[in-house]
């Protein structure tokens, strides 16, 4: 197996040894790997993998062109008649589906104009590029063969079945120094307020936006070629695009009370769905019957590592919210309890202060009706520090 050097995601120059791959983990304390494949097998991994299946633009992707050997993943890209398209090519596609976090991927390119190659985060199995579940693109890379040192990282919001959300940010541009027809690290830091780009452990590019902008969605994990903008050039073919490794990192933790990311919301009394929109676009909120003491709502974590965790509530604003909301953190055997006043200023995220927590279960907060107006269920969100 390879080994990888470490550096800071913020540096401004890559050191590397020859004969290792550059690496450019995340530094800092509160990572935890969640999802990864160094491609050392000698057959993909199908348990983890789902292949790039459809037909798009001037290629229809087969899974017969997807291979493992020498330690690296393999896409073939090929003149040849199938699906109705004159060439084929492939990828793949996690079947695990995560969120915000640091994504990385070390990559070499083919030569020979055609074909777009591309590291990428969208809700999706490989059978189309367009499913009714998409809300959140995020493209590390997307670059034309016909460039190799152009690259475009960029944001794209979705109300799926290929329907733009209106929202979307980007750049592209031109490094000589960047050939993608050689070894290179691509990275993506996705949180809850921004998309950083990462090539080689430098920072390229950070795409700001707010939650409201788009529903934040589950996204699975993408590295794929296709014959793509100009046509492809045969003398060039067959050719292939290389990954050496994918991997994802976690340290923070939402628990919503719909999607995926509900897992862990329970509630006890008597709750009904609100009109009123939780911290992302379109986020369903809850509330309790109106000034009925007792009824509870709880967000409890599946906590990779234990650690210190700052604590966070989103408060639905409301003129008939709940004025003495009880927010209780359990944490560390203890419990520590917070009133919130739901009529008072506006909705976000409201502290409850930074408190150990224990990997797995062991933390939960529980939101307590106080008995006037109307309490209010959302997410809760555990930020390591």
């Amino acid at each position: 197996m390879r080994r990888a050097l470490t550096l800071t995601l913020a540096a401004a120059v890559l050191v590397t040894v020859p004969g290792v791959p550059a690496h450019a983990d995340p530094t800092g304390t509160g990572w935890t790997l969640v999802f990864s494949d160094d491609f050392s097998a000698n057959s993909v991994d199908t348990a983890k993998w789902n292949y790039r299946t459809d037909s798009k633009a001037y290629s229809t992707q087969r899974p017969e062109n997807v291979s493992q050997s020498g330690g690296y993943l393999n896409i073939a890209l090929k003149k040849e008649t199938y699906g109705g398209k004159d060439y084929t090519g492939g990828g793949l596609v996690s079947k695990q589906a995560v969120r915000y976090g640091y994504y990385e991927t070390r990559a070499k390119l083919n030569d020979g104009s055609g074909w777009h190659s591309s590291f990428w985060i969208m809700n999706g199995d490989g059978s189309t590029t367009f499913p009714a579940s998409q809300r959140t693109e995020i493209d590390g890379f997307e670059i034309d063969s016909v460039s190799p040192t152009k690259i475009h990282h960029g944001v794209l919001t979705w109300k799926g079945n290929g329907v733009s959300a209106g929202k979307s940010y980007g750049t592209t541009y031109t490094d000589a120094a960047v050939d993608s027809r050689q070894w290179h690290t691509y990275g993506i830091d996705w949180s809850e307020t921004s998309t950083k780009f990462y090539v080689d452990g430098v920072l390229r590019y950070s795409a700001p936006y707010l939650p409201s902008d788009w529903t934040h969605d589950y996204v699975n994990i993408w590295l794929t070629s296709i014959a793509y903008g100009n046509l492809p050039d045969d003398t060039k073919l067959p050719a292939t695009v290389q990954f050496d490794y994918v991997k994802f990192w976690q340290k923070d933790y939402y628990v919503d009370n719909d999607g995926p990311a509900a897992y862990g919301y329970g509630e006890t009394g008597a709750w009904n769905a609100s009109t009123l929109t939780g911290w992302t676009a379109g986020s369903p909120t809850r509330y309790a019957t109106c000034n009925s003491a007792g009824n509870t709502a709880t967000w409890r974590p599946n906590l990779r590592a234990a650690g210190d965790y700052q604590v966070y509530w989103y408060k639905v604003a409301a003129s008939n919210s709940d004025p003495a909301s009880k927010l209780a953190v359990a944490h560390d055997g203890t419990t520590t309890t917070t009133t919130v006043d739901g009529t008072a200023g506006s909705s976000g995220w409201v502290s409850l202060g930074t408190y150990g927590f224990p990997a797995g279960t062991g933390g939960a907060v529980t939101l307590t009706s106080s008995g006037s107006g109307c309490a209010r269920a959302d997410a809760v969100k555990f930020v390591r520090v």
